[in-house]
């Protein structure tokens, strides 16, 4: 497919997980929730989420990782605890996947501290055991910048780059090797 079919195409890829797949992400979710505990980590800057959503959400996490993986073809590393290092390399480039349940407007969410310039930034939305790609965008777009910033109106959390699923470029231009 080339750059014009895959902006035009406006179609996102899903990847199914299977059955052992699910498990071992799951359990390396657990780890990671598990072991920030024990090191007493602060976990999701300020996130203040019960016990279980930030299992359910490191899990999430974990899982869409290994889509991204199985959709770019690049082997994935089960990882906890590393903190902001890339989540997955692909032919050098750094990526960082951030995963959320289907919204009406869902967005990508870069958070300023902490986030490498120059950094790849994928949206995979969770309905799983399906993962769909919705996308991705290059840090250095937003960072230093007052695109997109907000707090959604908690001004207890610090604010973070989040920009609208429409706006992000679509994964086979990465894949293909197109957008570089």
């Amino acid at each position: 497919m080339n750059v014009r079919e895959c902006v035009e195409s406006k179609m996102s890829p899903e990847i199914e997980l299977d059955l052992y797949e699910l498990m071992i992400t799951s359990q390396n979710g657990l780890m990671r929730v598990f072991e920030s505990m024990r090191l007493g980590h602060s976990w999701g800057h300020g996130f203040k989420g019960s016990l279980n959503e930030k299992i359910a959400k490191s899990i999430s996490g974990s899982q869409a990782e290994l889509a991204v993986a199985k959709y770019l073809k690049i082997e994935h590393t089960y990882h906890v605890n590393h903190g902001n290092n890339p989540d997955l390399i692909f032919h050098d480039t750094h990526l960082q996947v951030r995963s959320q349940l289907p919204k009406k407007e869902n967005s990508l969410i870069i958070r300023p501290l902490g986030s490498k310039l120059g950094e790849i930034y994928i949206l995979a939305i969770d309905k799983s055991p399906i993962f769909e790609i919705l996308g991705f965008v290059n840090s250095t777009y937003v960072l230093g910048s007052d695109k997109y910033l907000t707090d959604f109106n908690n001004p207890n959390r610090p604010k973070c780059h989040a920009i609208p699923s429409t706006l992000l470029t679509p994964i086979d231009l990465l894949k293909n090797g197109a957008w570089n």
